[in-house]
């Protein structure tokens, strides 16, 4: 069993109802970006980063339950390679989730109170943590619980988890960390954090470490910052602007949320303008592929 809950005297529930709840929803997704060591003679200090977009892909009837059918993969649009992960279902503040191989078992409960604790199992050992703080944040008008746990017992001096939930959200390691949880060194590049949530055609969590939601950054393929594209202004309400020091020879193509075709260019110039003021508000994804890179951005439509 991953993650078991002690007993304890909870808080007074905060329902899912007052909150958008990602995992009720069949349109949520989670950009999970991994950072790691991956160093060469020619590039002895490399540290690649790749991401993981977690999403929803149909449901499941369980006992007379609806279970949502939750894959991962590594296509920036949710629409290729999908592999499958499992089964969640959303109970009030509680999210259950079911492996191919695993009975049901708990992967969140929102509802802990400080000193509250959850069992995680690092494979080669296992340990209690313990919710350590909790705060009220403000995501898009709404309050939402952050749980802050203590790091676990028997780590080396240099290991962390670094741990922590957000309601309705889910760990700022991804969707299904507390199922699968891993250390994490500070000697070393070694990350696994949520970069950006999406529910319900808006975005959620935005990590300030990262300006973009999808890093695909490894040996072979350029940085992105060395296209030098900029987009603005982010929201827009009319006119989106697409700069570039150079010629944007291959496509613009830009998606919704779920990954529905919104307007394909093919520009040939340094500079291009969208209107979209037609368009219904919301997150979109704009792709740029030139000179064999390719480049995810993604902006706002709502209010400047």
């Amino acid at each position: 069993m991953k993650t078991l809950l002690l007993l304890s005297v909870l808080l007074p529930t905060l329902l899912f109802g007052q909150i958008s709840n990602h995992f009720s929803n069949q349109d949520s997704k989670w950009h999970v970006a991994k950072t790691y060591p991956a160093a060469t003679q020619e590039h002895p200090s490399f540290a690649a980063t790749t991401t993981k977009v977690y999403g929803f892909q149909g449901d499941s009837i369980i006992n007379g339950e609806t279970w949502s059918k939750m894959y991962s993969t590594n296509d920036s649009l949710f629409q290729s390679n999908l592999v499958y992960e499992g089964l969640t279902r959303a109970e009030n503040d509680i999210v259950l989730f079911k492996s191919a191989v695993n009975p049901i078992d708990t992967l969140y409960n929102f509802d802990l109170a400080v000193g509250d604790s959850v069992f995680y199992d690092f494979n080669l050992f296992t340990s209690w943590i313990h919710v350590e703080e909790i705060q009220t944040i403000q995501i898009n008008g709404e309050s939402y619980r952050k749980l802050l746990f203590t790091e676990p017992a028997g780590f080396f001096a240099f290991d962390l988890l670094n741990e922590v939930w957000i309601e309705g959200i889910g760990s700022i390691h991804g969707p299904l960390f507390p199922n699968t949880p891993s250390k994490f060194s500070e000697e070393i590049p070694d990350s696994l954090l949520l970069t950006c949530s999406f529910t319900n055609n808006q975005e959620y969590y935005n990590h300030p470490n990262y300006s973009e939601c999808y890093v695909n950054n490894i040996l072979g393929i350029e940085k992105e910052e060395a296209l030098n594209f900029n987009i603005y202004p982010n929201p827009v309400s009319s006119i989106l602007t697409i700069e570039s020091d150079q010629n944007i020879l291959g496509a613009i193509v830009i998606y919704d949320v779920n990954g529905k075709l919104i307007q394909s260019i093919s520009a040939g110039v340094k500079d291009v303008k969208i209107d979209v003021s037609g368009w219904e508000k919301g997150v979109y994804f704009l792709n740029i592929e030139t000179g064999g890179q390719k480049v995810v951005k993604r902006f706002i439509v709502g209010n400047e």
